[in-house]
């Protein structure tokens, strides 16, 4: 493990870091439920949260395979690329289950609240960023 970290590059290492912050948030409640006296949470494996664990085990694939995997498998797709596919369906996952996922129901007849959780929208944001990463690192040329 030692070896791969040392490998990486500082934009690399941080883009590892949000791998593994999206992947400790998919633990975290994303959706919460309130019927009656019923309370509850579920993480995110579960709906749309399955697209962000794809998108997690890409990218830490990608991160730490070596290039000649890739050049060798698919050489008309670059790595960053790939890159852009992780952190892309990483965020897909999360905004996909806040806009068409779970959403609030309010009834008058039964108190019932659901919704999105925390988790979920720290998901988004964290994505969002190694989105953003992997963007500005296609504008130069990945090593």
């Amino acid at each position: 493990m030692k070896i791969i970290w040392e490998r990486l590059r500082a934009e690399d290492r941080i883009l590892s870091a949000t791998v593994v912050a999206v992947a400790v948030t998919l633990f975290l409640p994303w959706h919460s439920f309130a019927i009656l006296s019923v309370a509850g949470t579920t993480d995110g494996f579960h709906s749309w949260g399955f697209l962000t664990v794809l998108g997690v085990l890409l990218l830490a694939f990608v991160l730490t395979s070596d290039e000649s995997f890739f050049t060798r498998h698919t050489p008309k797709v670059s790595i960053g690329a790939w890159r852009v596919v992780g952190a892309g369906l990483m965020f897909a996952g999360a905004a996909l289950y806040l806009t068409v996922g779970p959403g609030s129901y309010h009834s008058t007849e039964v108190a019932a609240a659901y919704g999105p959780s925390y988790g979920v929208y720290l998901t988004f944001l964290i994505a969002l960023a190694a989105l953003l990463l992997t963007f500005r690192q296609g504008r130069r040329s990945v090593q």
